[in-house]
């Protein structure tokens, strides 16, 4: 067991755990949407696999484009078979947006560059005001994919894009990975559950538990969260020994620093063998415990919502996202300040603040952080709809100063 380790190692210790997905599920198409991709999807055919209209158009030889004005054999609605009438002399076909592009015909005029008029025998024909070159206006095979390129890759979290490109396939059916179980534990003697009244002023509803949830669920993973812990020794271990067996991966929020209830910290000293790291020097989230409890991966983080947070984005969401199937992604952007910062700590601090895109150009600011205190959860949720990041700060930094921002 590693204590007290810098920020970088505890994500090399992540990033190097040997993680597969937990299986392969056979889902209905729009059952596949927010799923991970278990294949790569190869297209089966060139698309289009035959020359089609971009437009309502006349096609024609370009052989006869001087022509002063050509006879319409007929018209060309979308889903027909390829019209096979001779195109060998003035002739034009009726051409309609998708349909195929009759045979012999390698021009396309747009039915407003053109005049249809008729002779003495009811007979259509056609001039042309603005001749087209070869080729305009027609959609050529393989133009929008050719036969086995790559168009989906394995890994791909499917939005409704990709539904989209799936049902072109005719894909009823996707191949997605499983979606791993997360157990949730809350423990704390003052914690609420929703819908409860309070009996003293020192009670707390159960932020953390739902907050986490919903972190869970926004990730792709099937939450599950438990009754609240009583800060109970014997309960605690029985709780998360059910949540093991229970689940795929369990996450606990509380009991994890070193007050004589945090009976979190006194179960992982009691399994301190499969404890990988307990401790790490970041604000806020210091008190975090990474383990593997039965060979199930095991994420105690601190009690203060902020800390259950930010920790939960810096070190749990690594792995269930690598449990799911897909590659752990971190948009960090490196922004200059606009205010002077002072730290009052050496750890590496994550502080909450405002991400603000003005025409492509990125600013932040700390506008409505009421204070940087673990407990303030309000500060992720600002008033005017700014985009929320975390300010990565080694030191006092000065007005000018280039940060690193990881958005969330």
């Amino acid at each position: 067991m590693q204590t007290k380790i810098d920020f970088k190692e505890a994500k090399e210790i992540l990033y190097s755990q040997n993680i597969a997905p937990l299986g392969i599920d056979r889902v209905f198409l729009h059952d596949a949407l927010g799923r991970i991709l278990a294949n790569t999807i190869l297209a089966p055919s060139n698309m289009p696999n035959f020359p089609l209209s971009r437009m309502d158009a006349y096609a024609f030889n370009s052989t006869f484009k001087d022509a002063k004005c050509f006879q319409i054999l007929a018209e060309n609605p979308a889903g027909n078979a390829i019209p096979t009438l001779p195109l060998d002399a003035p002739f034009a076909i009726k051409t309609f947006t998708g349909a195929k592009i009759p045979k012999n015909a390698d021009m396309l005029a747009p039915i407003e560059d053109c005049q249809v008029e008729q002779n003495n025998l009811k007979q259509n024909f056609l001039k042309i005001h603005a001749l087209p070159h070869i080729g305009q206006h027609i959609r050529q095979v393989g133009e929008n994919y050719k036969k086995g390129e790559m168009l989906l890759q394995k890994g791909t979290r499917l939005n409704a894009h990709h539904i989209g490109l799936l049902a072109s396939l005719n894909q009823v059916f996707v191949e997605v990975f499983t979606r791993p179980k997360v157990g949730i534990l809350v423990s704390g003697n003052e914690l609420l559950e929703l819908g409860e009244i309070p009996s003293n002023t020192q009670d707390l509803y159960n932020t953390n538990g739902h907050l986490l949830l919903a972190k869970v669920l926004e990730n792709g993973g099937i939450p599950k969260l438990y009754p609240i812990l009583k800060d109970d020794k014997a309960q605690i271990e029985s709780n998360v020994q059910l949540a093991l067996d229970e689940c795929d991966m369990v996450i606990s929020s509380g009991g994890a620093s070193v007050g004589d209830y945090d009976f979190i910290t006194a179960l992982c000293k009691k399994r301190e063998k499969e404890v990988i790291f307990k401790g790490v020097q970041i604000k806020p989230g210091q008190h975090i415990i990474y383990a593997h409890f039965n060979q199930k991966h095991f994420f105690a983080l601190p009690g203060f919502p902020n800390s259950t947070l930010v920790t939960f984005e810096l070190f749990a969401k690594e792995i269930l996202l690598r449990l799911l199937g897909t590659k752990p992604t971190i948009t960090a952007l490196k922004i200059p300040l606009n205010q002077n910062i002072n730290k009052n700590d050496t750890r590496l601090e994550f502080r909450v603040c405002n991400v603000r895109n003005l025409n492509g150009s990125f600013s932040i600011d700390f506008q409505g952080k009421k204070d940087f205190q673990s407990a303030i959860l309000n500060n992720f949720c600002p008033l005017d709809n700014a985009q929320v990041g975390l300010c990565i700060l080694d030191s006092n930094k000065q007005s000018g100063e280039i940060v690193e921002v990881i958005l969330l």
